[in-house]
């Protein structure tokens, strides 16, 4: 054989072996995260006698009032209500604003663009464990302390240092030749920002999205805090407080958290590829 022949089946060897340990280590993180996944909902069907005889083994009895009884004892209804509405505004109000605000920043030439961003950006540096006793008294002066727009405000200013971080670049690249012609054809700016801008930029909004839609829906500490009322609170309070009632209930606490976890394994896999791809192409562009 010659040397030509045996360097190609070397190179090809080495491919091959290259691409087989890939795949085993995609094959690896994917088993360490759906594995969790697959036994909380195992779980949720499971009785207490399943769970002291079998812990690890499917349920003798698929008990389908695990989510019955978690959505009618455990005010489900009223605490996943609370978390959709409250994510969703949040989201709403977060992306609209930091839509705008990494629009002005992004604008070539205009003074104190980089002073603001790095502004926003220190946003990320603060702990919501040292704001949330001022943002609790804030609340109550406003009358707003017990209601939902008592955490949708707050989390509207808190999502923005990422939205912002992850937005202006994506901004920033954007061919300015495009609002030029677009200024020279009559467009004013609020039509350039929404018929140019806003679809150039979907993948980094759904980034943006995701990644704070997520916060916003397992935050937990700032719900505990500052919503005081029962009928406020939102999905991942009220497991706490499913939990200390119903301490040896695990069917039915894993029903709760099953149904807390629907909705983003849902929205990411709609939401999956802009957000691969918004993350990919913030990372070239930053």
């Amino acid at each position: 054989m010659s040397d030509a022949a045996q360097h190609h089946r070397h190179a090809v060897t080495k491919r091959d072996a290259v691409r087989l340990a890939r795949h085993v280590i995609l094959i690896v993180a994917c088993l360490i995260v759906i594995c969790p996944i697959a036994y909380m909902f195992i779980a949720s069907f499971k009785t207490i006698q399943d769970f002291f005889e079998f812990p690890y083994g499917l349920p003798t009895t698929w008990e389908w009032q695990n989510y019955v009884r978690a959505w009618k004892e455990a005010n489900v209804a009223v605490t996943f209500t609370n978390s959709v509405i409250v994510t969703g505004l949040s989201v709403i109000g977060t992306t609209t604003l930091a839509t705008l605000a990494a629009y002005g920043l992004s604008q070539p030439g205009k003074p104190l663009t980089t002073p603001l961003f790095m502004l926003f950006v220190g946003g990320l540096l603060i702990p919501v464990q040292l704001i949330v006793l001022p943002l609790f008294i804030l609340m109550r002066q406003l009358s707003l302390s017990g209601t939902l727009f008592s955490i949708i405000l707050p989390f509207c200013g808190l999502g923005l240092p990422l939205a912002v971080l992850i937005l202006v670049p994506f901004f920033s690249a954007l061919p300015r030749e495009l609002v030029d012609a677009a200024r020279v054809d009559g467009a004013n700016e609020f039509e350039i920002f929404y018929r140019i801008v806003i679809p150039l930029v979907r993948p980094a909004l759904a980034a943006v999205i995701i990644l704070d839609g997520v916060w916003f829906w397992n935050e937990f500490f700032i719900p505990l805090i500052i919503l005081t009322k029962s009928t406020t609170h939102t999905l991942s309070v009220g497991i706490v407080s499913f939990f200390g009632l119903y301490s040896t209930e695990w069917g039915l606490v894993f029903a709760s958290v099953s149904v807390s976890t629907l909705p983003l394994i849902v929205a990411y896999i709609f939401l999956t590829r802009q957000f691969v791809a918004g993350l990919s192409a913030g990372a070239l562009k930053g």
